[in-house]
């Protein structure tokens, strides 16, 4: 049976199946349920930061079959980018920092996203409007 096996076989243990695919996967590019819920907004979704990207309106709109409406939002946010490269706005990463220890380009996560996502919250905090 297909899956992920810890150990050498004839003992090897399964330790992750795939689970049966949804009757409507072919709705969504063969995707399982856990993938077609990975951008699914939550209850939740005020404590996330407006950069988060399950608030890209292009997506969502791609996700309620709106195509040509997600195309042309989709369009609208790439001419966004380009403005600010136009601009001169550099990104700064706020929840990383670079690693220059090691040759390796890396970036190590700060762990400050869950700090600032309790208190005092994204919503005080300003962001580079990217839709």
């Amino acid at each position: 049976m297909e899956g992920l096996y810890c150990g050498h076989a004839p003992s090897a243990r399964c330790i992750w199946r795939p689970g049966a695919m949804p009757e409507d996967s072919d709705l969504y590019y063969g995707f399982t349920r856990f993938a077609m819920e990975l951008n699914e907004l939550s209850e939740q979704s005020d404590l996330l930061a407006t950069t988060d990207s399950r608030h890209r309106p292009d997506q969502r709109l791609l996700e309620e079959g709106k195509i040509q409406e997600a195309e042309s939002e989709k369009l609208r946010v790439e001419h966004l980018q380009r403005q600010r490269r136009k601009d001169g706005i550099r990104h700064t990463p706020r929840w990383f920092i670079h690693d220059t220890t090691t040759a390796a380009d890396k970036f190590v996560f700060t762990g400050e996203y869950w700090n600032k996502r309790h208190d005092p919250g994204f919503s005080e905090m300003d962001f580079t409007k990217l839709w």
